[in-house]
């Protein structure tokens, strides 16, 4: 063999065998995205930043929170935050006031040792949900790592503005549902594969 190739072939050889080496197996690392779908490497969402919100959120709120996301409808919006070992979200629909938009207010606590639903990855999850009357309705998973909220409001479209690590994609139906994901990126990714875009 030719002086060239023989260090291209042990190059190639040395590389292989990194990677093999990278890919778990013996070493006693986890396969890819094993890890991470328990939780391990995640960023819990009481450690993400937090953003500011014109207004707050309501006096009633006590004690020290962090608004994570903010959703802006037309007149509506959301806010996702977290508050000790809670998340909540607070929507004010467009046409609040009328009959049928009433605000809503959902908090739900994370999950103890052994408890919750795993049926999302990077679980596991407790849950909320609550009408605001009859064309306003939301549902809140709650995690150490990742907040899914689904919200409708007749009357709203696609968000204007989204601001925080947040993934919105809209559901099908009639009338359509806004998926809220909140966390850091590999976990929204994570359950927006398991989830599908819509």
């Amino acid at each position: 063999m030719a002086p060239g190739l023989r260090t291209t072939a042990l190059l190639a050889a040395v590389a292989a065998l990194s990677l093999v080496g990278c890919a778990g197996g013996e070493s006693g690392a986890a396969p890819a995205g094993e890890a991470v779908s328990g939780g391990a490497g995640l960023i819990p969402l009481a450690r993400l930043a937090g953003i500011h919100v014109d207004g707050g959120l309501p006096a009633d709120v006590e004690g020290p929170s962090s608004v994570l996301a903010e959703l802006r409808y037309g007149h509506g919006r959301l806010i996702a935050y977290v508050q000790g070992d809670s998340c909540g979200i607070v929507a004010t629909p467009e046409g609040e006031g009328d009959a049928g938009a009433v605000p809503i207010r959902l908090v739900a606590k994370r999950p103890g040792a052994g408890g919750g639903s795993s049926r999302l990855p990077v679980g596991p999850y407790n849950s909320a949900s609550v009408a605001g009357g009859p064309r306003t309705w939301a549902s809140l998973l709650c995690g150490e790592n990742a907040m899914v909220i689904e919200y409708s409001s007749v009357g709203e479209g696609v968000p204007r503005q989204v601001r925080g690590p947040v993934t919105v994609t809209r559901t099908g139906g009639r009338p359509a549902v806004s998926r809220i994901i909140v966390g850091d990126p590999a976990a929204r990714g994570l359950i927006e594969e398991r989830t599908g875009t819509g």
